[in-house]
């Protein structure tokens, strides 16, 4: 394979489309590796004396275009975190870790402890904050929106809070802002189209599990625009635009590793038709995954260990219900 890195200075543009989400996850990370700007971040890990541990990273500005995120397979072999846990919180489940606006303002000059958290995705787009205590429920807002004009461009939110975001020394939203359109195929149906834009995106540890569990979200605002346009709503394509995609260096010995080192390449034990054929089934991913990790959270020492309110305990076990049933498809 090539090394054909992006000289010094010049950040690349690149464009992915994919049939499936471990597809795209695939090609954007052969892409960034061959193709992206190599470049330090502030994670990079040094020595006692200060000099580097990691190589830089690689780096793109990069949209990706997956034609249908529920083609099977659908879940990429590659994950760092438990996935059922993952959707629970995209869903909602802990967002009562997130610190009150006011003891946020007093705390973002310090650092966070651990059951402290400055936001969750779903807190900031369910519930937006602002200095003076007001929230906002933009996702009912572009639902209610894009339900009486599917056709419209603004029925968009975001987790970007300008007055807070700037002065966390760090956990600032990577996910920035969201984008629902609804145009009509040749059946009469509503067909549900997703953009999301970030700021910045590990490449190879979280962008399979994000792209999962929010789509996972997106499917079930689906059902609620149908119930509020009184039209069917299918799910269409999923473009996720990152302005940071990147795989750091301290991963190369897993994904393509340095050739000046002459690690282990990646891409030289995969090639697109065995990464998918690893890629796991959403039937599978819910026996094998996702049921499991959502009723361990149930468990009396989960619900301590995060202190979870009733109402995180119900969703939760409407979750379990919803995909037990088949009405949630994971």
């Amino acid at each position: 394979m090539t090394d054909s890195v992006t000289p010094a200075g010049r950040i690349p543009t690149l464009h992915v489309v994919a049939d499936s989400i471990p597809q795209a996850h695939y090609r954007a990370m052969k892409a960034v590796w061959e193709q992206g700007l190599a470049i330090r971040t502030e994670y990079d890990r040094k020595d006692a004396s200060g000099a580097y541990i990691d190589p830089p990273s690689r780096d793109a500005r990069v949209l990706v275009e997956i034609k249908n995120p529920f083609h099977e397979p659908r879940y990429p072999p590659v994950s760092f975190c438990e996935i059922g846990a993952y959707i629970a919180e995209i869903m909602g489940v802990k967002d009562h870790l997130v610190l009150p606006i006011n003891t946020l303002k007093t705390a973002m000059k310090g650092t966070l402890e651990a059951h402290q958290w400055p936001y969750t995705y779903h807190q900031r787009l369910v519930a937006h904050p602002d200095l003076d205590g007001s929230i906002v429920d933009q996702i009912e807002m572009a639902v209610d929106r894009v339900a009486k004009t599917p056709y419209t461009r603004r029925a968009v939110a975001t987790t970007s809070v300008p007055n807070l975001d700037p002065y966390l020394h760090e956990d600032v939203p990577c996910l920035r802002e969201v984008q629902f359109r609804c145009p009509q195929d040749e059946q009469g149906r509503l067909v549900l189209n997703v953009s999301t834009a970030w700021r910045s995106r590990d490449l190879f540890k979280a962008w399979p599990d994000n792209v999962v569990g929010l789509t996972f979200f997106f499917r079930l605002l689906a059902q609620e625009i149908a119930a509020k346009a009184g039209k069917p709503v299918v799910m269409g394509s999923y473009a996720d635009y990152a302005m940071s995609l990147h795989i750091y260096g301290q991963d190369f010995k897993q994904v393509g590793g340095d050739a000046g080192k002459g690690l282990a390449s990646f891409f030289e034990t995969f090639d697109e038709k065995s990464y998918l054929a690893r890629s796991m089934s959403s039937d599978d991913a819910r026996d094998l995954l996702v049921l499991p990790q959502l009723k361990e959270l149930l468990a009396p020492s989960s619900i301590e260990q995060w202190h979870f309110p009733p109402e995180s305990v119900k969703l939760l076990e409407d979750l379990i219900a919803g995909i037990e049933s088949g009405k949630y498809h994971v």
